[in-house]
């Protein structure tokens, strides 16, 4: 048994949560692969893209709707982080 440790990265992930689902969809097959052979995985994951789609995607909105806060850059990491550990989750499902 190994111990394999799997990146993957931000720009491998696509340029929209649509794009990442079918991605990660297939990603998913080859770690259950690994884990099914018996070797303990980490995964671990870029987010540039998805942190700056979010970033600009508040920022717009809340030029045109007064009342949507720009978000800090840091909260909107967590947020990819979270939206694509969400999509890993349900594709090794």
């Amino acid at each position: 048994m190994a111990k394999i440790v799997v990146a993957l990265g931000g720009n491998a992930l696509g340029n929209t949560p649509e794009e990442q689902r079918e991605i990660v969809k297939k990603t998913a097959k080859g770690l259950v692969d690994i884990v099914a052979k018996g070797h303990k995985l980490v995964i671990c994951h870029g987010n540039g893209p998805q942190v700056g789609m979010i970033n600009l995607g508040f920022s717009l909105a809340s030029k045109i709707d007064k009342t949507i806060s720009q978000i800090p850059f840091p909260e909107c990491v967590s947020m990819s982080q979270g939206y694509i550990a969400y999509h890993l989750q349900q594709a090794l499902q």
